[in-house]
C-alpha cells in the first residue's frame, strides 16, 4: 500500500463511512484510552509467573482448537448476522483468561483470538479493530475486578470457605456484569452517536444477551478447569463449547429457514409480490379501516394481454421474466400503502386505500402506460446473447367501495367483470365498473371472451 494516498487508506479502514464525526471522535478516544489502560497495566504487572504462563498456554491452545473445529459453523453464523448482533463464543476463553491471567497475558490472549478470527469476520478493518478494543475493555474490566477481590485466587485453585460462598458468588456476578457493561458502554455509545439511541441498540436483544450469559458461564468453568489436573478438564469442556457453537448455528439456521418459509408462504416466489394468502387479510383490514373513516377504496384486477402468445414467443423462462418485470412496474406505479398481489398466472390485483374514482383511474392508466412501454432483457440459451423485447399490453378493471360492495370478494368480482369488458373491447385499456354492476358472477359463465 506504499503508493496509495493516505486519505484513501483511511477510507479503506471504514472508520468514517459508518458513523458521524462525533462517533468517530468517540471511537478514537476510546481506542486510545483502552490502549493506554492495557499498556500501563502490562507494565505494572511485570513478568508473569510460571502458573500464569501455563494457564495462558492452555487457554490459547483450546481457543485455537475451538476456532478451528467450529470454523464452518461460525462462518455461517456470521453470514446470518451481518445486519445484527453477533455473539462470538470465543468469549468463553476471553472470559476465562480475564479471571485467571495477569493483564499482559489477557491482552495477548485477546489478540491471538481476534487475529485468528479476522479471516472470517466479514467486517471492514476499522470496525473490526474497534470491536477488538471493546472486547479488550471487557476483559480488562473483568480482570481488574477479579484481582481486586479474592475471585482471582479462588478461580486459580484457592480454597473457598463456607462463609465465603456468598462473597464468591457476588464476585462472579460482578465480574460478569463489568464484562458486559464495558462492551455495552463502548459500543452502545458509538451506535448512539451514529443516530440510534434505542435501548435495544445499546443493550442488545434478549436472545443475544442470553447467549452472552451462557458464554460467560462456560468461561468461568474454563477458568477453573484450566488449573485442575493440568488442564485435562479443559479437553472435556472444549467438546461442550464446540458442540454449543455448532448447536447454536443449527438452531439459528432452522429459525432463519422458518422465517423464510413464513415469508414465502405469504409471497409469490417468482415475482416477490404477495400471494392470495398474504394479500387477503391485509386487504380486508384496509377495507374495514376505510369504511370506519368513511373513505372510498379502489380494487383493481389486471391481466397481461395475450399471455399465451408471449409464452409461445419467448418460452417459459422468458415469460417468467416478463411477469417479474410486470411486478416491478406494479410496485413502482402504486403508492407505499397500496397492496399488490399476484392473483394467479398472469392476473394481478391491486387494492388502493383511501382512493377516489378519479385517482384510481389515474393510477390504473399509469400502470397501463408503463406496461405498454415496458421492455425486458432476455438472454438467449445459445451463445448467451441478450436482447430487449417489448410490445406488451395489459387490461384492467376497477371497482370501488362502498359503491360496488364492502367486501373484497364482491369488489374483485365486479372489477373482474370490468376487466372482461376491457378485453372484449380490444385490450390495452382500463374499464370502471358501472354504477349498476354487470349481472352474473364470473364463476358461472364460460371464459370464452378471451382467446388467450
Amino acid at each position: 500500500m506504499s503508493g496509495i494516498p493516505l486519505p484513501r487508506r483511511i477510507r479503506a479502514l471504514d472508520l468514517l463511512s459508518h458513523t458521524t464525526t462525533s462517533g468517530f471522535a468517540w471511537i478514537v478516544a476510546t481506542e486510545v484510552a483502552i490502549f493506554a489502560w492495557a499498556v500501563v497495566g502490562a507494565v505494572s504487572a511485570g513478568w508473569p509467573d510460571s502458573l500464569s504462563l501455563r494457564l495462558f498456554a492452555l487457554l490459547t491452545a483450546f481457543a485455537i482448537l475451538h476456532m478451528e473445529a467450529t470454523r464452518p459453523a461460525e462462518e455461517r453464523r456470521r453470514a446470518a448476522h451481518l445486519s445484527g448482533e453477533h455473539i462470538d463464543h470465543t468469549g468463553v476463553w476471553t472470559c476465562a483468561g480475564a479471571l485467571v491471567l495477569p493483564i499482559p497475558l489477557v491482552v495477548a490472549l485477546v489478540l491471538v483470538i481476534r487475529v485468528r478470527r479476522y479471516f472470517i469476520a466479514r467486517k471492514p478493518p476499522g470496525r473490526y479493530v474497534f470491536t477488538t478494543f471493546a472486547i479488550t475493555s471487557s476483559a480488562l474490566a473483568a480482570q481488574a475486578l477479579a484481582t481486586a477481590t479474592p475471585l482471582h485466587n479462588w478461580v486459580r485453585g484457592a480454597r473457598v470457605e463456607p462463609n465465603e460462598v456468598l462473597a464468591a458468588t457476588a464476585a462472579v456476578a460482578a465480574a460478569f456484569g463489568v464484562y458486559y457493561l464495558a462492551q455495552t458502554v463502548v459500543i452502545g455509545i458509538a451506535r448512539g452517536l451514529r443516530g440510534d439511541w434505542s435501548w435495544v441498540s445499546i443493550l442488545g436483544h434478549r436472545k443475544e444477551n442470553a447467549d452472552l450469559a451462557i458464554t460467560l458461564c462456560l468461561g468461568l468453568i474454563a477458568a477453573w478447569g484450566a488449573g485442575v489436573a493440568y488442564g485435562l478438564l479443559l479437553a472435556a469442556l472444549s467438546v461442550v463449547v464446540v458442540g454449543y457453537t455448532r448447536h447454536t448455528q443449527r438452531i439459528e439456521q432452522l429459525e432463519l429457514e422458518r422465517d423464510r418459509l413464513e415469508v414465502d408462504a405469504l409471497h409469490d416466489p417468482l415475482t416477490g409480490l404477495a400471494n392470495q394468502r398474504g394479500f387477503n387479510p391485509a386487504a380486508a383490514l384496509a377495507l374495514v379501516a376505510d369504511q370506519a373513516r368513511r373513505r372510498p377504496t379502489a380494487v383493481m384486477m389486471f391481466d397481461l394481454d395475450r399471455f399465451k402468445q408471449v409464452n409461445a414467443r419467448l418460452g417459459h423462462l422468458g415469460a417468467n421474466e416478463v411477469l417479474k418485470a410486470l411486478a416491478g412496474v406494479l410496485r413502482t406505479s402504486v403508492r407505499r400503502d397500496d397492496l399488490v398481489c399476484r392473483w394467479g398466472g398472469e392476473e394481478f390485483t391491486v387494492l388502493l386505500p383511501s382512493t377516489s374514482r378519479a385517482d384510481a383511474w389515474a393510477i390504473a392508466e399509469r400502470i397501463r402506460s408503463a406496461v405498454e412501454s415496458m421492455t425486458v432483457e432476455l438472454t438467449k440459451a445459445a451463445g448467451g446473447r441478450t436482447e430487449q423485447v417489448g410490445n406488451f399490453t395489459i387490461s384492467g378493471g376497477i371497482a370501488l367501495s362502498p359503491e360496488h360492495g364492502t367486501d373484497l370478494a364482491t369488489l374483485q368480482e365486479y372489477a373482474d367483470q370490468a376487466l372482461a369488458e376491457a378485453k372484449d373491447s380490444g385490450r390495452n385499456q382500463i374499464r370502471l365498473t358501472p354504477a349498476v354492476p354487470l349481472p352474473g358472477p364470473r364463476s358461472n359463465r364460460e371464459r370464452t371472451l378471451d382467446p388467450s
